[in-house]
């Protein structure tokens, strides 16, 4: 019967792709911005994301450009926090952010930015191995670790720590900005469903692959190829599992640049508007342009 079992699965696959609308073609985008989707082999569906190229793409055709990735946070997609295209196309004009690629991606709603254990959400998959090969492969990129950054809101925020420790080699610098870096009894607790269907309701299972495990098995790493920052208002239902987080990169000796603003909540548009531009600065810093 596993030729039944695989088309179960995959029925079961289309009709979770359709229910949790892995592509968003947005109303209205920033100048500059285009709404684009790839063919995802592991959700077999197509895959929204939305990316901005920089004007020197255009004028400079044999030139290649380093890109950023950002990560959405619970319940959004690849059009969420739009204004930060804004924010990079106005530092890239005014020279103080050099010219990069921005991509932001779609890895379902709630997926915590993992693969569940039954296949019917590939958050990882759809990122790590779907859509950054997919922009290596149709833009002209700098397609290795020197040329490519991660940094997210929120669950996106989580999830892009979670791929800077876990895949190290990938990635040049990575920012979380309020981070819910919840771990495996607290997101039981806290969202009974979500844990259920991405963890099989496995505190372990959970814990297992989550970024306070994989900060400690990559630590050697991390410590001299990894720039990280995280940023949050010290407002923040996260903050404490920020200030945790900081706390175990100090015990490990993992340099980090940490920020709490003033004032500042859950709140992506304020964290923004506040430090966005530095925070694209922080990763043109770190870009190995080799």
């Amino acid at each position: 019967m596993p030729h039944a079992r695989h088309l179960l699965l995959l029925l079961l696959t289309a009709t979770w792709c359709s229910a949790e609308s892995w592509n968003n073609p947005p109303g209205k985008l920033p100048p500059g911005v285009e709404h684009h989707t790839f063919t995802s082999a592991s959700m077999s569906c197509e895959v929204g994301f939305t990316i901005m190229l920089p004007a020197a793409y255009a004028t400079e055709p044999t030139v290649r450009f380093p890109v950023i990735y950002y990560l959405h946070g619970r319940g959004g997609t690849e059009n969420d926090n739009l204004g930060a295209f804004d924010l990079l196309r106005a530092a890239i004009a005014n020279g103080s952010v050099p010219p990069v690629i921005y991509v932001h991606a779609m890895a379902g709603r709630n997926s915590g930015y993992v693969d569940s254990p039954d296949h019917s959400v590939m958050g990882e998959t759809v990122v790590i191995k779907e859509l950054i090969p997919f922009i290596d492969a149709t833009y002209r990129t700098i397609a290795a670790k020197g040329g490519r950054a991660v940094q997210g809101f929120s669950m996106g925020g989580q999830g892009a720590i979670l791929y800077a420790f876990k895949f190290p080699a990938l990635f040049s610098s990575v920012i979380g900005y309020g981070a819910g870096m919840a771990n495996g009894a607290e997101l039981k607790q806290e969202l009974p469903a979500v844990f259920r269907l991405m963890h099989g309701d496995s505190i372990a299972q959970m814990d297992e692959n989550s970024v306070w495990a994989w900060v400690r098995t990559n630590a050697d790493t991390l410590r001299t190829g990894m720039a990280i920052q995280l940023a949050l208002g010290d407002k923040d239902p996260h903050l404490s599992r920020n200030r945790h987080m900081h706390a175990v990169l100090d015990e490990l000796t993992i340099p980090v640049v940490y920020h709490e603003l003033p004032g500042v909540g859950h709140d992506a548009n304020r964290v923004y508007h506040d430090i966005g531009v530095d925070g694209f600065r922080f990763h043109a810093e770190h870009f190995t342009l080799k």
